[in-house]
């Protein structure tokens, strides 16, 4: 049904992605693929060929993956790669980079590591900050460099917002003529919308604040309208989420760029503490860097378990 529903959405002029490993794009279905229009497809790549077929646990993943890219790119369609950052695959990111410039892709797409679903059962492989600073100065340098070359193509991060604060301090040493303007862009921005500009509607109608949180419903489409359910705050995830300050705690709250990033993940904090409004562990900026007293202890990342935190603010349904 995914070409109907798909074609359903555009007509009603919805923007429409696909987001695929691209294993089961092929010869026989990318004229479809072409038909509907897709505005983007997001092709998931977690590495280089060894790396990706060892993260996929297939033996030529990788290849069909790259088919699957090679023929969207045929085909007319804007397409991209995207690539979660971990410990594990952090050093494949330059020649993923390059990879980009061979295939003539339009878009990267770098997801931080979020703690839901397996990406919370494989936090503890989640990257050293310092690992993650540096991956972060190769994307930023990467795409100035396309600016300077007159290079059309598109860098775009995720599920970590800090990369706001993180782009801002780049560019006051590397760009200050253009500090100022980032700054306020990414202020009028706002950072994390979980809860506010992003839902999840999952296959069996529960709403989710986003998709990151399936293993929290705020309620089902089936049983009351979507424009009720998100406007309801009786949920205090929910009522906190659309805050124009959310409630964080910890260095979070102290932070002098928390009106760019939001808060950051709530999911983290969440999967970790049990509490919504603690501190995101997946922040990499420093105390000095966001102007915290250093005596802030951080909440650290530790190996998931199978023994769930206790939850210091259940669901409300």
């Amino acid at each position: 049904d995914i070409f109907d529903i798909s074609k359903h959405a555009k007509d009603m002029g919805f923007y429409v992605g696909l987001s695929s490993n691209g294993t089961l794009i092929d010869e026989n279905n990318i004229e479809d693929i072409a038909r509907i229009g897709y505005n983007y497809v997001g092709i998931s790549i977690d590495g280089m060929r060894e790396t990706h077929d060892r993260f996929r646990r297939k033996q030529g993943s990788f290849d069909e993956a790259l088919r699957g890219i090679r023929l969207c790119r045929d085909a007319g369609i804007k397409v991209g790669l995207r690539f979660t950052l971990t410990r594990d695959n952090q050093q494949d990111l330059p020649a993923l980079l390059q990879l980009m410039n061979d295939e003539g892709i339009d878009k990267f797409y770098l997801s931080h590591l979020n703690y839901a679903g397996r990406g919370n059962k494989n936090r503890g492989d989640d990257l050293h900050h310092q690992m993650t600073r540096a991956a972060m100065d190769l994307l930023f340098e990467t795409c100035w460099n396309d600016v300077l070359a007159g290079r059309q193509r598109e860098f775009v991060t995720g599920n970590n917002d800090a990369d706001g604060v993180y782009l801002l301090l780049w560019a006051r040493q590397n760009l200050p003529e253009y500090a100022d303007r980032i700054e306020a862009m990414l202020r009028n921005w706002g950072g994390n919308a979980s809860g506010v500009n992003i839902a999840n509607i999952d296959n069996i109608g529960n709403v989710h604040p986003d998709t990151m949180w399936w293993d929290y419903t705020i309620g089902s489409v089936r049983q009351r309208p979507f424009s009720d359910i998100w406007m309801d705050t009786s949920d205090p995830l929910m009522a906190g989420l659309k805050q124009a300050a959310r409630p964080v705690e910890g260095r979070c709250a102290d932070c002098r760029y928390l009106a760019i990033c939001g808060g950051n993940s709530r999911t983290r904090a969440w999967q970790l503490s049990g509490n919504f409004w603690a501190e995101d562990p997946g922040c990499y900026l420093s105390n000095t860097e966001i102007g915290v007293e250093e005596q802030h202890s951080r909440l650290q990342t530790t190996a998931w378990s199978r023994t769930k935190v206790q939850p210091v603010h259940p669901p409300a349904c």
